[in-house]
């Protein structure tokens, strides 16, 4: 990770404006590797422009590291929103130092609400914990959390070979006609990394993994929509995925909302079950405080 992700390096807010599109975005130092663009702690998967001006929606990666699978959103959501991967960082221990972290990126892009946060698995912990604090600002969010249970057993980390997306994945168009460079390197479609770099990421997921243990989300204004896996990691049926809900409405202060799906964790940013993510997104409410 480059020194100039030290959050005293970044500004407090970035002025985007139509006649900058460019000045929201997370660009690669010059002289760094070329992939550094996608393994940077910000992926702009379908940055802000003149013409991609709505709610910024954040793609929390969780223990999978990078964003990539988020990338597939593009085609499913509405093409004025713009997608930003949060990746994990070597700096963040704990959920509430990531949320420190991912939330001085968020403003730095988006200095003012509202927003739209989707979280995977330790990333849905993330999530909470950021719309907390913006909801207590005062900002409207959507907040949808996927495969995150504040009583299941903490997730494993990923093996190194699945932190890299596969190769040969095909970048959709809506990415290649981005705005920016850095966009077009971030999602090229594959990404060069080396045995350190694979060494690397197995550590920051095995990092993102412990940080669920012992971790109690915080009072959350408002609402929450939970996607939850139907099946165990190994496939078989979970006897009550339901329960989910009831586990996290001590710590939603408005309704939670929860759609269950024939699927197993990992496979809730499979690209078949990305669609159906999209459709939740767009109906979750996006809301400041609620006293339902």
């Amino acid at each position: 990770m480059s020194s100039r992700d030290d959050p005293a390096d970044l500004p407090s807010a970035c002025e985007w404006t139509a006649g900058r599109p460019d000045s929201c975005s997370a660009d690669p130092a010059v002289g760094e590797r070329a992939e550094s663009a996608a393994t940077a702690i910000v992926l702009p998967i379908r940055p802000r422009s003149t013409w991609v001006d709505g709610a910024p929606l954040f793609c929390l990666a969780g223990e999978a590291v990078l964003a990539w699978n988020y990338v597939g959103l593009v085609a499913h959501i509405d093409p004025r929103v713009p997608i930003y991967g949060l990746q994990a960082s070597a700096e963040p221990r704990t959920i509430r130092d990531y949320a420190t972290r991912y939330l001085a990126e968020i403003r730095r892009i988006a200095p003012h609400g509202p927003y739209q946060l989707l979280g995977w698995s330790a990333g849905g912990f993330v999530a909470h914990e950021v719309a907390v604090r913006l909801r207590a600002a005062g900002e409207r969010v959507r907040v949808v959390v996927l495969a995150a249970d504040p009583e299941a057993r903490a997730p494993a980390p990923l093996p190194a070979g699945r932190v890299v997306p596969c190769p040969g994945v095909e970048t959709p168009a809506a990415v290649e006609d981005a705005t920016t460079s850095t966009a077009d390197a971030a999602t090229a479609g594959t990404i060069d990394v080396t045995g350190d770099d694979l060494d690397r990421l197995a550590a920051l997921s095995a990092t993102a993994a412990r940080m669920v243990c012992g971790h109690r989300p915080a009072w959350l204004p408002g609402d929450l929509t939970v996607c939850i896996p139907g099946r165990a990691p190994g496939g078989a049926d979970r006897l009550d995925p339901g329960a989910t809900v009831r586990r996290w409405r001590p710590y939603v202060e408005g309704a939670v909302t929860g759609f269950v799906f024939d699927a197993t964790p990992d496979e809730l940013t499979a690209p078949d079950v990305l669609p159906e993510i999209a459709r939740i997104l767009a109906s979750a409410p996006l809301a400041a405080r609620t006293t339902c």
